[in-house]
């Protein structure tokens, strides 16, 4: 499986996919937004970065993004933002609390994403909504898991913390692909998302040896990012 977002240091050029569909302008800013949303190292404790309805959001001028991606004119950049904008790759809010301050923060929609790329929209359209599991209802799983082990490549991409929550879930047999954003949405809360996954079993009546997926197991507040 093809990873479409890199998380290495100060990535510049996207994915050849992304760019291949999206043009090199739309496809360099997605992947820059993807890097600041995610690298928190760096980032958790500055103003661009915040927090509304459950989803990080980055803010910066057309100026900060030509300086910060350093490719493109101002104008080449404002068409990118409208062309991500349209097809719902990205969302724009004005979230300061200062009305006066009408500037603009970013996010990524990774459910549109995955959509327009297909990825493992064949799987997710075989799952159920996301909600609370229905203990009334047996919950069945699969003795093989239908997403295959990421290789060794893809691993190397992930940061470090992504990387230990998907081997950690793999190992709870939790049927799930490395580069699926709620591995990146729960890497600030891994002891949440693990213990329901080591419990599964007993709360849910599980076969221990069988796969289930994420939807499956998991409380709907772990998926209110995709909404």
């Amino acid at each position: 499986m093809k990873v479409l977002l890199q998380s290495n240091e100060y990535p510049i050029i996207a994915s050849p996919q992304l760019a291949k569909e999206l043009g090199m302008p739309a496809a360099t800013f997605l992947q820059k937004l993807y890097f600041l949303l995610n690298d928190t190292r760096k980032y958790k404790n500055k103003k661009n970065l915040t927090q509304h309805s459950n989803r990080k959001w980055w803010f910066h001028t057309y100026e900060e993004w030509q300086a910060t991606i350093g490719l493109f004119s101002i104008s080449s950049i404002k068409r990118a933002v409208a062309k991500l904008k349209e097809l719902g790759l990205i969302e724009v809010n004005k979230l300061d609390k200062n009305k006066s301050m009408r500037v603009n923060y970013y996010t990524i929609n990774y459910k549109k994403l995955k959509d327009l790329f297909g990825i493992r929209t064949e799987a997710k359209a075989q799952a159920p909504t996301p909600k609370e599991p229905d203990r009334t209802q047996k919950v069945v799983g699969t003795d093989l898991p239908t997403q295959p082990e990421a290789s060794t490549d893809d691993l190397a991409i992930l940061q470090s913390q992504h990387r230990a929550l998907y081997r950690q879930l793999r190992a709870y047999k939790v049927d799930i692909t490395h580069d699926d954003p709620l591995i990146f949405h729960c890497a600030n809360k891994p002891r949440e998302i693990l213990r329901y996954a080591a419990s599964a079993s007993n709360r849910l009546d599980l076969m221990k040896w069988q796969w289930h997926t994420p939807e499956q197991i998991l409380p709907k507040h772990f998926f209110i990012y995709q909404e």
